[in-house]
């Protein structure tokens, strides 16, 4: 069975500025510390947060905007931005449909699973699993993250 490696190289503080480049982009994004770790029941993590956005009315520059003000009804990862510093990275819908759906739903399932058996739990500031996949569950079998980059 060949797997689907999915990897982060990029990240960007949030802030404004580069919120700003996020308007309009459909995809699916992390929220991380800064510095701090969270210590998770298997281990340790700088991921907080696993969102997503389906349309660019809603797009991630918003929903990121939203995050940052408290606007989101996520307190969370404000006061988390706040008093420890966090930042972002996203991957682009077009990007995503490497994963052999377009269904952002499922997508962002499938990396909240994938925390969830890597970690223990789901990432402290998400507070629960998503939805139920509707995708062929193959996918997430073949599914490896490499969450090394919020290490």
């Amino acid at each position: 069975m060949d797997s689907i490696k999915v990897t982060f190289s990029e990240g960007h503080s949030l802030n404004d500025r580069s919120i700003k480049y996020c308007t309009g982009q459909v995809g699916i994004y992390f929220i991380y510390l800064n510095e701090d770790k969270i210590v998770y029941p298997s281990s340790e993590s700088r991921l907080i947060y696993i969102g997503m956005s389906e349309s660019p009315e809603n797009s991630i520059g918003k929903r990121l905007k939203g995050h940052l003000t408290g606007q989101s009804g996520n307190l969370g990862i404000s006061n988390y931005a706040k008093f420890k510093g966090a930042s972002f990275t996203s991957y682009s819908l077009n990007i995503l449909r490497n994963l052999g759906t377009k269904n952002l739903f499922d997508i962002e399932s499938l990396f909240l699973e994938n925390f969830l058996s890597e970690f223990g739990c789901y990432p402290i500031c998400n507070g629960q699993s998503g939805h139920q996949i509707e995708t062929d569950r193959k996918l997430m079998r073949e599914l490896v993250v490499d969450w090394s980059f919020f290490d």
